[in-house]
């Protein structure tokens, strides 16, 4: 753990100081503006502008950054969060206050948004996860400290704003005084809420329902406490109880979503906090305290984890690459929820006493239970081993790409002293620049893949002399070379693959298909690029094989990998059939053997890639000959094709001869012989297959 956070502790300083001046800052507010004699409704209305602001830094956020820049965005934030606390305290008027809460929720937004991509862009795909556990945590926890720093000063002064003031300042120092390499971040679209909705009405409904419930509890919680005698340091023991519930809650309730029907888990979650709420008001009128802030912890915490349970059930439906932009449109749908909470409560509470608080919980939990009673009588659930892992989260304003669940993106090379140098030196004098790369990765083999794909970028520079340079001295980092080379410049792929296999073809198998494995959207053109040049050499067949049976192995190997959701829209037997036609037309006198190593990878393709084969069959023999002789060659290449099923993929058999028989049906009776002398095949459903068949 100390090894993973070490290069973050600056930023994650910074973190820690302001989001323990913001969790001061949300017990000063509400009790303050309570002791001035503001009403309830008013206090609920002015903290609920607090989403507002983080709303509108949730959605501008990430364009800010990129046109600011990193730091000067956080040094904003630190600074115009501590203006605002600051006036808050000096003009202690609603509508100041709301102002603030406006610009305190816009700079959170922000400011989060700043530290996870600086996080996002340092992180490996490995340790991405830890990295954005260990920021949570140190998120909750300078929340928790923040409550206790309540009880230092008098609530009628201004010494805790001043307070509140300070740290939201010194968070600043961390950030500009480390040497962290500001990113290069891309904007985040959100998905159409209408999209969303469709994927996941559970989902969508369980986060608004989340931001009604729990910053309705934060933010109402300290008028309740307050109202009921529970002040200074009680009331910062009674707040840190509910923040340290919604630390606690979340581990037990990630192993429950991970091992259990989730939709059954946020029920008991919501029977939880009906039941909870029900007994508050009694134990507060008992006088026990401790127990109070053990149903305090509970309720807080089962309200804090309805926001990464709905975001496991959306993301179950959604693709991979979506993921990102459910985030966002989930973080939208939290902050409307959060806009209405405090206010909705607070009118509850100003009409009917402030235990009328945990009633406006209950009856809004027991309309949440009710809606997840019907999803779970429209819709069955996933299977456990098929639903989306519950991944620790708050929501702070941020479209996290720390979450391991999101489409990870490899930097295609990262900056060096010597990688500014080669560059610098590669546009005056290309080749010199490349034995500086050859004599740096000698040097350091380790270090090849990150010249290699730095150099590319330079259009001077022709990729494969640089690629035949580079890996001279680093031959064991071939395939990591070809992999950097074609991630760093993908529109070079094709020149990178030609001279491969022009130059190198003995050894070009596993480095043309890591490549098209580095390329899934443009894949299958490499493998077609490298059959072009492979047919070049009369005795091509065995490479041009062993490469396709390679590729849709590690293909297979790939869904088997994948989510569900993801491998039912992959599209496999397209893919497959697609890669066949492509090599078959490159290599048309293997277009057997092709169909046939595709199928053996990729056996559920084996009926569709039968069809493809078929085609080209008889339009082939059809365009040479179209007599008898034609028909009898078609029919010999059925039956020795079928055999060969038969004793590779015996399973497949009865469907793949059903399909010939439609083609040919002249070679019904052969098909049944064929597959009658294998023991591994029933017969019985092909014969009704064909007695089914028009004459």
């Amino acid at each position: 753990m100390i090894l993973a956070i070490r290069p973050f502790l600056l930023l994650l300083i910074s973190c820690f100081l302001l989001m323990t001046g913001y969790g001061l800052s949300n017990i000063l507010l509400p009790v303050r503006m309570q002791n001035d004699g503001v009403s309830i409704d008013n206090i609920g209305l002015v903290l609920s502008l607090l989403s507002v602001g983080f709303l509108i830094g949730a959605i501008y956020s990430r364009k800010l950054l990129q046109g600011v820049g990193h730091i000067r965005i956080f040094a904003m934030c630190g600074s115009l969060t501590s203006v605002a606390i600051l006036l808050s305290g000096l003009y202690p008027d609603p509508i100041v206050l709301g102002i603030m809460r406006i610009i305190t929720g816009f700079c959170m937004a922000c400011a989060n948004a700043t530290l996870d991509s600086w996080l996002s862009y340092s992180a490996t795909e490995k340790n991405r996860g830890r990295i954005l556990s260990i920021n949570q945590m140190v998120l909750m926890s300078a929340l928790f400290c923040g409550q206790f720093l309540f009880s230092v000063a008098p609530v009628e002064g201004i010494t805790l704003f001043v307070l509140s003031g300070i740290l939201f300042s010194l968070a600043i120092t961390p950030i500009v005084i480390g040497k962290h390499q500001a990113p290069q971040i891309e904007d985040s679209q959100a998905m159409s809420l209408f999209a969303i909705v469709k994927l996941s009405p559970l989902g969508v409904v369980s986060c608004f329902y989340c931001g009604l419930l729990y910053t309705g509890l934060l933010n109402m919680l300290p008028l309740f406490a307050n109202d009921n005698g529970i002040k200074d340091l009680d009331l910062s023991i009674f707040m840190g109880s509910a923040i340290f519930g919604a630390i606690v809650l979340q581990f037990p309730i990630a192993y429950l979503s991970d091992n259990f029907d989730r939709r059954k888990i946020m029920l008991v979650m919501i029977s939880t906090i009906i039941l909870v709420s029900l007994f508050i008001p009694m134990l507060i009128s008992l006088e026990m305290f401790n127990l109070t802030l053990f149903a305090i912890a509970i309720i807080t915490g089962m309200a804090a984890c309805l926001y990464p349970m709905s975001m496991s059930e959306t993301f179950d439906h959604v693709l991979r690459e979506q993921i990102l932009s459910a985030m966002s449109s989930l973080l939208v749908i939290y902050a409307l929820g959060s806009i209405l909470g405090p206010y909705v409560a607070s009118v509850v509470m100003s009409h009917f006493g402030s235990s009328a608080l945990f009633t406006f919980i209950m009856i809004t939990a027991s309309t949440l239970f009710i809606f997840i009673i019907i999803r779970m009588q429209q819709s069955d659930a996933l299977p456990y081993d098929e639903q989306e892992n519950f991944v620790m989260q708050t929501p702070s304003g941020v479209v996290s790409e720390l979450d391991p669940r999101t489409d990870y993106t490899e930097p295609a090379f990262q900056p060096t002293a010597e990688i500014e140098v080669a560059i610098s030196l590669a546009t005056k004098n290309p080749s010199a620049a490349v034995n500086m790369a050859s004599a740096l990765a000698q040097e350091d083999p380790t270090n090849a893949s990150n010249l290699a794909a730095a150099l590319s970028t330079i259009d001077e520079i022709n990729i494969g002399q640089l690629y035949s340079a580079i890996t001279a001295v680093a031959p064991e980092m071939t395939i990591d070379i070809a992999e950097a080379l074609t991630n760093a410049s993908p529109e070079q792929a094709e020149e990178l693959v030609g001279w491969i296999t022009a130059e190198d073809p003995d050894k070009s198998t596993d480095i043309i298909v890591a490549i098209a494995n580095s390329m899934p959207d443009n894949g299958i053109r490499m493998m077609e690029v490298a059959a072009e040049n492979m047919s070049e050499d009369s005795d091509c067949s065995e490479g041009l094989l062993e490469m396709t049976e390679q590729y849709m192995t590690d293909f297979s190997d790939a869904l088997e990998e994948m989510r569900p959701v993801d491998r039912n829209a992959a599209e496999s037997e397209q893919t497959a059939t697609e890669l066949y036609n492509r090599l078959s037309n490159v290599s048309p006198e293997h277009s057997a053997e092709l169909a046939l190593t595709v199928s053996e990878a990729l056996p559920e393709s084996s009926n569709v890639i039968a069809e493809a084969y078929l085609q080209n069959l008889v339009e082939n023999e059809h365009n040479q000959d179209c007599t008898a002789d034609a028909v009898e060659n078609i029919e010999n290449a059925v039956n020795d094709y079928i055999s060969q099923v038969v004793e590779n993929i015996p399973e497949y058999a009865v469907d793949i001869a059903s399909t010939i028989v439609d083609f040919v049906p002249d070679v019904a009776s052969d098909m049944v012989e064929l597959l009658q002398d294998s023991d591994a095949v029933k017969v019985d459903d092909l014969s009704v297959s064909i007695d089914d068949k028009p004459q």
